[in-house]
């Protein structure tokens, strides 16, 4: 459909065009793959990407199947490597558009057989609602969320059994889609995301279809909540290593480490604060005064090249900082006077 040179000529093309399916290179100019990746993720969720990969940037791309991206090739790609890459995804986009059109056709049945006597349009699962329910709900939350959300669908609409068939059944994709996007063998192993049997006898009456639906949020706020804890300890373990390799780069920030870590920055800025106990900003801080300290003590570099080489491209900057961490300046502790440095990671 396009062919664009770099991420930033092809995020307006995709837009427009709206593909199925995005291959995309990892280092490009200007906006690179993962950059991309990530804004068409945000606004054209169902494109599935596929990333190349040259050897030095594998792990580097390989984090990034975290974000949703559904294969990776290392190049140089084999012609039969792609063609089985592709012949995948074109897979699951077909799987996923009969199960939209099984949806369809439950809600087009439901709309020519019944009417709603209380005069409500009904306009089927609200996915958004139930996906920010799984992310940021609490467990003991789960029963309430339950009635609240038969409560606003009505009664008499949910007591139509095809109703409930069509609305139990996108519920428990949503919810699965959930499970399987963190990654938890979970969703490929335990009954209740496999076996639709529990489904479909689940729908005999109103009550046992909201009993269903509660266990099933509460098997996945489980789940999510396992996962979550393993997660943060690998995240900020990999935040960590990145940051000893990249601290002194002239454009280290907070994006790059989300970016790479393959999570937002604000909740990658939350979990570090967690796990830690540190701003990212205070950890990032005493990696750089530390090793300032160590170039002080063993080298023979000026004040500024120092500050340079651990991140400062000002050298008043460096000074201030260092002095604030250390309560002495540069040139103070060089020539060793009294001081010590207190810094924690």
């Amino acid at each position: 459909m396009g062919e664009a040179e770099d991420g930033e000529y092809a995020y307006p093309m995709i837009l427009k065009s709206r593909p199925d399916i995005l291959l995309t290179d990892v280092k490009m100019p200007f906006m690179d793959g993962l950059e991309l990746s990530h804004l068409v993720r945000k606004e054209l969720p169902g494109t599935k990407i596929i990333i190349f990969s040259g050897y030095d940037e594998f792990e580097y791309a390989k984090e990034a199947i975290k974000i949703g991206i559904s294969d990776y090739l290392l190049k140089p790609v084999t012609p039969a490597a792609l063609i089985d890459a592709l012949k995948k995804v074109a897979e699951s986009i077909r799987e996923e558009r009969e199960h939209s059109r099984l949806l369809e056709r439950y809600f087009v049945d439901y709309e020519k057989y019944m009417k709603f006597p209380d005069k409500t349009d009904y306009n089927g699962v609200d996915r958004k609602l139930i996906e920010n329910f799984l992310k940021t709900g609490d467990l003991d939350e789960c029963g309430l969320f339950i009635d609240e959300y038969f409560e606003a669908v009505g009664k008499e609409n949910y007591m139509s059994l095809l109703l409930r068939q069509y609305m139990a059944m996108d519920i428990f994709y949503c919810v699965r889609e959930f499970v399987k996007s963190i990654h938890a063998e979970e969703a490929e192993s335990r009954p209740e995301w496999t076996d639709l049997k529990r489904l479909a006898k689940a729908i005999e009456n109103t009550q046992s279809t909201m009993d269903y639906l509660k266990r099933l949020f509460t098997s996945a706020l489980t789940i999510r909540d396992k996962s979550s804890g393993d997660r943060y300890g690998q995240i900020i373990r990999e935040a960590k290593d990145y940051i000893a390799e990249n601290f002194s780069s002239s454009d280290f920030s907070l994006n790059r480490i989300a970016e790479y870590i393959g999570v937002s920055s604000s909740y990658f800025s939350s979990i570090f604060k967690q796990g830690t106990g540190q701003t990212l900003m205070e950890y990032v801080t005493g990696i750089r005064i530390d090793k300032a300290c160590e170039l002080l003590k063993c080298t023979s570099l000026r004040t500024a090249e120092i500050g340079e080489q651990v991140g400062y491209s000002d050298p008043h900057y460096f000074s201030t900082a260092f002095k604030k961490a250390t309560g002495q300046s540069p040139k103070e502790f060089r020539v060793g006077t009294s001081g010590k440095v207190r810094t924690e990671h």
